[in-house]
């Protein structure tokens, strides 16, 4: 998923989602705080979305606030009843009420991105964005089927990994409490926790249907967005991006220029199990390897498009590049493999990518919880939608993710037939090699 960034365009701060989420038992969302909150000027408990409140003076259905749209109206008719009628008035819990009335309504969506955030959880911690935070060390995503969360990595030598959590896992319950239709959001903040204390997964592992209780103490995690990898045996290397951070461009080009002093002729962009991050960087990264033109665009509730175009100054737009993808690459992945297929910049291997293409945002209500919901959906330059459909690589090539390699090693080589693939492609671009396309 990407995560909210300042956009030069709008004062708002979005959130592209990818899980994941991205996605790290990282944070997946963060609120608007330059766009006017309308519930906040009010007093009261909130029994709308929109702002509009309710009081807890019994009145008459006729004495409803203007600003209840019609089809609305029997949500206030429904407690106006209810505060005149029912029999045990002492169970009348505004607050309560409220919280059921706006689930049901996002519920009613049926969009696995669109969820209510309650008080508890909606102050979300940015350490994720730093590269360093509490955690089990686990890149997650929305369920499509809302059954609970999915696992799209475990990060190298977190406690996730050591527990034997596997890219694909789908996390039931946390410490006995179903997750069954959780945001990321929910399910970042149920997990995440003090270093030293422990939380129970109930996880049902990929190819079995049999959940485990699976007890994992919490740490710190330190997860570099970068990691900068010599292909053993080649005139290449391998830039293995985990997560879009704002110091990722930065290591990018570093890890790229280190990497072309080094000898390198070609550079594997490794995006396989990347949730996203934000959107910046997403687009600063691919500035890198591009000259001009449009990076993605998206397109909003009322029909409207927003441009986010390639920034001049890219160091590497000619240097031979071959991406790989796999279908936990979400959000931001998919919107740099896609910018960099549409502009011819790259040879895509891999499997299909996630299908995270939706725009989200974060709105504060006055009760303070908040709404997360879908705002828009990104396209790549050439207008290919992302949303459900992802990303199709040029080259499909399969993995085993039970081999150890690719998704769950960052330096494995040997035995991962995508990066093996990658490397046939670099030879026949830069023709030293000659193979069938």
């Amino acid at each position: 998923m990407i995560f909210p960034s300042t956009r030069s365009h709008s004062t708002r701060l979005i959130i592209l989602i990818a899980v994941v989420v991205s996605s790290l038992l990282i944070i997946a969302a963060c609120g608007n705080s330059d766009d006017e909150n309308p519930a906040s000027k009010n007093e009261g408990p909130v029994i709308l979305a929109d702002g509009t409140h309710a009081t807890q003076t019994p009145l008459p259905i006729a004495d409803e606030p203007a600003a209840v749209p019609d089809g609305l109206q029997i949500v206030w008719e429904t407690y106006s009843i209810l505060l005149r009628e029912y029999v045990i008035p002492e169970h009348i819990d505004p607050d309560v009420l409220a919280e059921a009335a706006v689930i049901g309504m996002l519920d009613a969506l049926d969009d696995r991105y669109t969820a209510y955030i309650s008080p508890s959880t909606f102050q979300i911690n940015q350490d994720g964005f730093q590269g360093n935070f509490g955690g089990i060390g686990a890149q997650v995503e929305a369920s499509p089927d809302r059954n609970g969360v999915i696992i799209t990595k475990p990060l190298p030598n977190t406690p996730a990994e050591k527990a034997g959590i596997k890219a694909g896992d789908r996390i039931l319950a946390v410490d006995g409490e179903d997750a069954s239709g959780w945001s990321v959001l929910e399910a970042v903040n149920k997990i995440r926790g003090e270093k030293g204390t422990d939380v129970v997964l109930t996880v049902e592992h990929v190819g079995s249907l049999d959940p485990v209780d699976i007890t994992i103490t919490r740490d710190t995690i330190d997860d570099p967005s970068v990691t900068v990898i010599d292909v053993a045996d080649t005139d290449y290397g391998r830039i293995r991006i985990s997560q879009f951070t704002a110091e990722t461009p930065k290591e990018v080009r570093e890890g790229v220029q280190q990497l072309i002093d080094d000898g390198a002729k070609g550079i594997i962009l490794d995006l396989r199990g990347n949730p996203g991050g934000l959107l910046s960087s997403t687009v600063d990264v691919a500035s890198e390897f591009l000259s001009d033109g449009l990076v993605t665009y998206e397109v909003d509730s009322r029909g409207d498009r927003e441009e986010w175009k390639v920034k001049k100054g890219g160091h590497f737009p000619d240097i031979p590049l071959v991406t790989l993808v796999d279908n936990f690459s979400a959000s931001g992945s998919e919107v740099l493999t896609g910018a960099l297929q549409d502009h011819g910049r790259t040879v895509a291997i891999g499997t299909n990518t996630y299908g995270k293409g939706s725009v989200n945002l974060l709105r504060g209500l006055s009760n303070g919880g908040g709404v997360y919901l879908t705002i828009g959906r990104w396209f790549t330059p050439n207008g290919r939608m992302i949303e459900e459909i992802g990303i199709e690589p040029d080259v499909v090539v399969e993995f085993d993710q039970e081999s150890g390699s690719g998704l769950n090693s960052q330096t494995a080589t040997g035995g991962d037939p995508q990066i093996q693939a990658a490397i046939k492609q670099l030879d026949f671009q830069l023709g030293e090699v000659s193979v069938a396309p």
